[in-house]
C-alpha cells in the first residue's frame, strides 16, 4: 500500500523530472532525482523493518562510466541500490516494466534502460543506448543471473551482460547483495530481516585484452561470491 501511494502522488514530480531529462537540464534532474529516490529507498527499508549493513561505499570511483554489477537474491535488491549508492544508478530492466502504470514514469527518469531479451536485433539495440548512457556519465546497474536467485546460491552469469562495460570502457564495482531474499521471497510476505550491502573495490574494463574480456565474468562473480556464506542458511 504505501509503495502504491507514495508512487501514485510522486508522479507528477516524476514526469517533470522526464521532462527534464529530455531537455538535458540534468544538472537540475538528477540531484533532485537522486534526493528523491534515496529518501523513498531509505523509508522502504525502515517500514519493513530491515537492518542494512553496509560496506565499501568508498570504493565507487569518481570516474563518470561506471557500471555497478551485482547479485540478485530479492526484490529489494533494487531497493538497497536506490538507497545506499553514492550517485544515481539506473538499471537494465526487462521491457515488459515498461507498461506498468506510474512506476513506467520513474523508472524512464531513473535513467533505466529496457532490454528486449526475445529479440538479438532489439536486445543489442538495448546495450548500445546503455553504453551511450554510460559514456554520457549515467551510471547503470546490471543483474547478469537475470532473475532472481531466491537465496545465498548465485545463477549463472549471462557473458553478454558485460559488453555494457567493455563496449563504453567502463569501470566495474561489483556489489554483494546478501539477505535480501528473505524479506519476502523466503517467507511470501513482508518480514524483517539483515541485509549485508557490500560494495567491493573497481574493475577497470578499458585496454583489456580478448582473453582478459572472457574471463571477466568469472572473475566479477568470483569477488561478488566471496562475500557470500558457503551456503544457503534457513531463518
Amino acid at each position: 500500500m504505501y509503495f502504491w501511494l507514495a508512487v501514485t502522488a510522486l508522479t507528477p514530480l516524476g514526469l517533470l523530472l522526464l521532462i527534464f531529462e529530455w531537455l538535458h537540464l540534468r544538472f537540475i534532474s538528477r540531484p533532485v532525482m537522486g534526493f528523491i529516490v534515496r529518501v523513498w529507498a531509505r523509508s522502504v527499508i525502515f517500514l519493513t523493518g530491515t537492518k542494512a549493513v553496509v560496506n565499501g561505499l568508498e570504493n565507487v570511483p569518481k570516474e563518470k562510466a561506471i557500471v555497478f554489477v551485482s547479485n540478485h537474491q530479492g526484490d529489494m535488491d533494487f531497493v538497497m541500490n536506490l538507497a545506499f549508492l553514492p550517485r544515481l544508478s539506473g538499471f537494465m530492466i526487462k521491457s515488459q516494466a515498461a507498461f506498468l502504470p506510474f512506476i513506467n514514469i520513474w523508472i524512464a527518469a531513473i535513467g533505466c534502460v529496457f532490454l528486449n531479451r526475445d529479440s538479438l536485433a532489439k536486445g543489442k539495440k538495448s546495450i548500445e543506448v546503455g553504453v551511450r548512457k554510460i559514456k554520457g556519465g549515467q551510471a547503470l546497474c546490471i543483474y547478469p543471473e537475470g532473475t532472481r536467485s531466491r537465496g545465498v546460491n548465485m545463477g549463472p552469469f549471462r557473458n553478454g551482460s558485460f559488453k555494457l562495460a567493455t563496449m563504453a570502457d567502463a569501470t566495474i564495482v561489483p556489489i554483494t547483495v546478501h539477505g535480501s531474499w528473505l524479506t519476502w521471497e523466503a517467507h511470501k510476505r513482508i518480514m524483517p530481516a539483515t541485509i549485508q550491502y557490500t560494495l567491493h573495490p573497481p574493475v577497470p574494463t578499458a585496454g583489456l585484452s580478448a582473453d582478459e574480456r572472457r574471463a571477466l565474468p568469472d572473475r566479477i562473480k568470483a569477488i561478488i561470491q566471496s562475500a557470500l556464506p558457503a551456503e544457503d542458511v534457513p531463518q
